[in-house]
């Protein structure tokens, strides 16, 4: 999904970023340009999140959370990029471009939403009439405040009970149809998919009702049935629960990843608000980028026999090139016989809680369900541990983690560590990060400035405006961020008016990204009336350099294999200019 860099640069420049954000928290003007609040994004009790309008930029000193209009919404919001470029859109009276939004959803998709709220209320007035169904969940242990809370309801027996309440005509029941509530029979005609079951409605973290699982409440099959996929549905993208738990946690320090509706139901009861289930499928990428949008902190509960090892396994598949230095993921494996459910009831909250505090890192069950595939003992065993250990360890994106790994697995099977290292990079088993050679020619990941570039390309990032100094080319220079900083001017200069939000929307998914985001926070003590005159400083530091650069050069390579005249000429005039800049 595309969507044109001029229609983004555009919303920026007509979004406010204190309108945006004073709309979700409150804040207040100090002295100075920028706004302050306690920060959305952790506890605290002095604010320290500080919004800039004349950058169009927020930064939180305290948990360094930073990010333009865009950012705040993917982050307060838990929105996709897409998703709150459309909303910003909207706020801005835009109309988004065309061929850029797939989704077929201008006309239709409302009308579905608000047919499964109805569907919802249904199921729910049809609970409090049905006693067995109460009676059911009573013996469950689930209060009637919490069948409230997750709107639990109940079909009906019968074929056609919600078709004759919602599908009186041909258009309402397309909408059934479409939303997967009814089937449609081979001869003709539709009936309730649902019948005689209690129902969970499926919330997407956006709190719409996009689907429904329905559990038999006597003997039967399936057990529980859950809606197919439908325009609404994809069961590999949400996760029970979830909208529950954003609302119930200001922040959540974890999230618990269980297996079924009464699992996450019986956990919040008893007080556990942070669990959520997938439905009815393995855990998916798409959950986990979900899930990292709430939390760094993911424990999956898996039963305590073969089968929860095995599910536990198959996890590691989608979970290693998903793990980032910042992402903790735990395993909790439950006694035998036992689910989430009945183990809250039996050991309460206290009790639980205690069994999720020994839950065993990512890393440490990997390890360990290697080692009873291998003989440790063995010479054969351990080269077989490090093949396969190396399998894994490439697909972790390249990071702290990734060294943290090779060296255990270094330990474990008695080689150097240099030597497991060589092996992963002559397989090209690892892609380690790089920064453009804009930013440094050696691609080195974290490039080393001299102070005079380091100022020059903060205050530039932060102040824009003040490319309109430059009046002369810059030297050509192999400096670090050389590169970098003349492309910087070049996309300054595209756009007289530029803010820093609009050049951290520039970067974004680029390789310069991270750099350039750094920059924006990056600190100073100048104050505001004295910005111009140390980047003018700065840049005058800068050309000095340069020049000693070029004389280094020159002189190095006359003591070696003398220099042609022009070079001579070069060398004099560098030398002159360096005497010029110095007495100014």
């Amino acid at each position: 999904m595309s969507i044109p860099r001029e229609f983004i640069e555009l919303l920026l420049a007509k979004i406010d970023i204190v309108d945006l954000i004073s709309a979700h928290i409150p804040m207040r003007k100090k002295t100075g340009s920028n706004y302050f609040a306690l920060c959305p994004f952790h506890q605290e009790k002095s604010g320290s999140f500080s919004v800039s309008q004349t950058k169009q930029f927020y930064y939180c000193f305290g948990c360094g959370a930073h990010g333009n209009a865009i950012d705040f919404l993917i982050n307060q919001e838990r929105l996709s990029f897409p998703e709150a470029i459309e909303t910003l859109a909207r706020q801005a009276g835009m109309s988004m471009p065309e061929n850029t939004m797939q989704i077929k959803k201008d006309d239709h998709l409302p009308a579905l939403y608000e047919l499964m709220t109805s569907t919802a209320t249904f199921y729910y007035e049809h609970l409090r009439q049905a006693k067995r169904a109460i009676e059911y969940l009573k013996g469950r242990g689930i209060s009637g405040q919490t069948a409230k809370l997750f709107q639990i309801g109940f079909a009906p027996a019968g074929w056609q009970n919600l078709i004759d309440e919602l599908g009186k005509n041909d258009i309402e029941k397309k909408k059934l149809l479409e939303t997967g509530l009814i089937i449609k029979k081979d001869e003709g005609g539709y009936y309730d998919r649902f019948r005689d079951r209690i129902m969970f409605p499926i919330i997407d973290y956006r709190g719409r009702i996009v689907g429904f699982g329905g559990r038999i409440i006597d003997q039967g099959e399936p057990k529980y049935l859950n809606s197919p996929e439908t325009t609404l549905f994809q069961k590999g993208h949400e996760l029970y629960g979830l909208y529950q738990a954003s609302k119930a946690n200001h922040h959540l320090d974890k999230v618990l990843v269980v297996e079924g509706y009464m699992d996450v139901i019986a956990l919040f009861q008893h007080g556990i608000t942070y669990a959520v289930a997938t439905l009815g499928t393995a855990t998916t990428a798409h959950h986990i980028h979900r899930l990292t949008r709430y939390t760094n902190e993911i424990v999956f509960c898996f039963d305590g026999d073969e089968a929860g090892r095995t599910a536990a396994n198959r996890a590691l598949h989608v979970l290693m090139p998903l793990m980032q230095d910042d992402l903790q993921i735990r395993f909790l494996f439950l006694p035998d016989g036992e689910d989430p459910d009945t183990l809250v009831r039996k050991e309460g909250k206290t009790g639980f809680d205690k069994r999720l505090s020994s839950a065993i890192s990512l890393s440490a069950y990997f390890f360990q369900s290697l080692a009873k595939q291998c003989d440790l003992s063995t010479i054969e065993g351990r080269a077989r541990y490090a093949a396969s250990a190396l399998t894994y360890i490439k697909q972790v994106p390249a990071g702290m983690l990734t060294e943290i790994l090779l060296e255990e697995l270094a330990k474990r099977v008695r080689m150097d560590l240099s030597e497991l290292k060589g092996q992963l990079k002559s397989s090209q088993l690892s892609t380690p990060e790089k920064l453009s050679p804009l930013i440094n020619a050696t691609e080195t990941p974290k490039p080393k400035l001299k102070p005079p570039m380091q100022m020059l390309l903060a205050l530039l990032v932060q102040e824009p405006s003040l490319v309109k100094h430059i009046t002369e080319p810059l030297p050509e220079s192999t400096l670090t961020g050389m590169a970098f900083l003349k492309h910087l001017i070049e996309v300054i200069r595209t756009n007289e008016n530029m803010t820093t939000a609009q050049l951290i929307e520039h970067y974004r998914s680029q390789r310069e990204e991270r750099f350039v985001a750094n920059l924006a926070i990056w600190e100073h003590t100048i104050p505001e009336a004295g910005i111009t005159q140390e980047w003018l400083g700065a840049l005058k530091q800068l050309r000095n350099l340069s020049l000693e650069e070029e004389i280094n050069r020159l002189l190095a390579k006359a003591s070696q294999d003398g220099l042609s005249d022009d070079e001579k000429q070069t060398l004099s005039l560098c030398i002159s200019q360096k005497k010029s800049v110095v007495l100014e």
